[in-house]
């Protein structure tokens, strides 16, 4: 997307036919919408913050607590440019994976992400493709 004084920026641009949705780790909450996921292991259907070394599939997108059914669910965004939170040394190009502070990145090996630009020294524009 072009702004105008602003140049050109993939932040924001998603696919919604890229939505999927997910069983959620009990330990997600509301306040999770936007950070790096992972699927968890062992449980079907399922993510998970992402964590250090993860592969990331994508970012949380939205989330509903089915107390009554005794299950959270939430749909993955899992193509377009995100803002996500970083830790460390990033540079444009570089992949990302999960980082020890769950739910944000750090550079890592991930062929299926790029960073396409960075905004501040804590966050930056990842494309998953």
């Amino acid at each position: 997307m072009a702004i105008i004084g602003a140049g050109v920026t993939l932040r924001g641009q998603t696919q919604p036919e890229s939505r999927y949705t997910f069983v959620l780790d009990a330990a997600i909450v509301v306040g999770d919408i936007g950070k790096a996921v992972s699927i968890k292991a062992g449980s079907a259907n399922t993510v998970k913050l992402a964590a250090a070394g993860e592969l990331v599939v994508g970012r949380l997108y939205s989330f509903e607590d089915r107390t009554v059914e005794g299950i959270k669910v939430g749909t993955v965004e899992t193509r377009g440019g995100f803002v996500m939170t970083t830790t460390g040394v990033v540079a444009v190009g570089d992949s990302v994976v999960g980082d020890a502070i769950v739910g944000t990145v750090k550079a890592g090996a991930d062929s299926r992400n790029r960073i396409v630009e960075i905004l501040t020294g804590t966050t930056a524009v990842v494309l998953f493709l």
